[in-house]
């Protein structure tokens, strides 16, 4: 009985492993990196980059020299900045996944906030 507990429990902990992504360290140069249209590197390397890299009270040049140009979109707040981690399609024009990092500034243009927004269709 204790074997197959052990069995059962390797095997859970394998397909959670498995199915996760593979994180890595935050590299600047990768963080932009593109395969066709697709950044290659973000989702694995963003956790490492909003533990290690991005600070509350950062400035916004400090941002952009760390991650480039964000995203800019007319329909977000100006206090906003948004980079895109994934944006999957299916067969029309209109994505099936999305994922972003926003990060909120203040009106001092200082970090004060920041978040993963994802979602999926």
């Amino acid at each position: 009985m204790e074997k197959r507990r052990l069995i059962l429990l390797s095997f859970v902990f394998f397909f959670i492993t498995a199915c996760g992504v593979e994180e890595i360290k935050f590299d600047k140069n990768k963080w932009n990196e593109k395969d066709d249209i697709i950044y290659k590197y973000r989702e694995n390397m963003v956790n490492d980059l909003m533990v290690n890299h991005l600070k509350k009270g950062m400035p916004y040049k400090q941002i952009i020299d760390l991650l480039g140009e964000p995203v800019v979109y007319s329909e977000m707040d100006t206090n906003i900045v948004s980079y895109e981690i994934i944006e999957k399609y299916g067969w029309d024009i209109d994505p099936i996944e999305m994922k972003y990092l926003l990060i909120e500034l203040t009106k001092d243009s200082l970090i004060k906030d920041f978040k993963i927004e994802h979602w999926k269709r």
